[in-house]
């Protein structure tokens, strides 16, 4: 699956945004030092193709968040301590599996996080992990949730309590009126566009759910063995 997810990465930031220099990865794939501890998930097309991943870097001691390249957060804010929060990163949907509305809020400008720079030429050997194809429409929003889910449950078996995210105030606000709530915590930058670093809670996103949407929630804490239909 590694190869599937960074050939992707690739097709959208080398080829289609020319966001990174193809040149710098005459294989295809586009991967950086972040992937080394990070774990990536994919959905994939009930024909056996990528349509998404994202990924969750998770920091060890000496190790960095990718915002720590470019941003800094406000020194009012309580951060999570390492190995409790990861990064959400990388988030990219297939260009054919993008709606229009969603064209034009996500910009792949920015995503859910930037791009980090490239160092080093071996390429890294992630953990992987798959999102189950169960989409009878792929559209963007149901393949965002999925991605959301199993990121949701990979946190809640590692005890990963916060995430960080870093992109514009139109994904922001999208990603609160699916009611998860990212607080900005850093003044804007300019990044790839105008962005700014967002902290989510695990925990505000649980009890927001359960306020507002408790079929999303107990969708979201299903069992692996249970495949029900995406709740709308």
């Amino acid at each position: 699956m590694h190869k599937d997810v960074h050939s992707l990465r690739y097709a959208v930031y080398c080829k289609e945004k020319g966001f990174l220099d193809p040149k710098n990865y005459p294989d295809g794939r586009e991967y950086d030092t972040y992937d080394d501890y990070s774990v990536n998930f994919a959905a994939y097309s009930k024909s056996g193709d990528i349509v998404g991943t994202v990924r969750m870097v998770i920091p060890k001691p000496g190790q960095r968040f990718p915002y720590q390249d470019f941003c800094t957060p406000s020194s009012s804010v309580v951060l999570p301590p390492l190995g409790k929060a990861a990064e959400i990163s990388r988030l990219i949907i297939s260009p054919e599996f993008r709606e229009k509305p969603d064209a034009v809020e996500f910009g792949f400008s920015s995503l859910l996080s930037l791009l980090a720079r490239r160092s080093g030429a071996k390429q890294p050997n992630p953990e992987y992990t798959r999102v189950s194809p169960a989409i009878d429409q792929s559209t963007s929003p149901r393949l965002l949730l999925g991605l959301f889910r199993k990121m949701y449950r990979h946190s809640k078996e590692h005890e990963i309590t916060h995430w960080y995210a870093s992109m514009e105030r139109t994904l922001a606000r999208m990603l609160t009126r699916m009611h998860f709530s990212f607080h900005q915590i850093s003044a804007p930058v300019d990044y790839y566009g105008p962005v700014s670093l967002y902290l989510a809670s695990i925990e505000e996103l649980e009890q927001t759910l359960e306020a507002r949407n408790p079929t999303l929630l107990a969708w979201f804490r299903k069992s692996r063995g249970d495949n029900p239909p995406l709740p709308l």
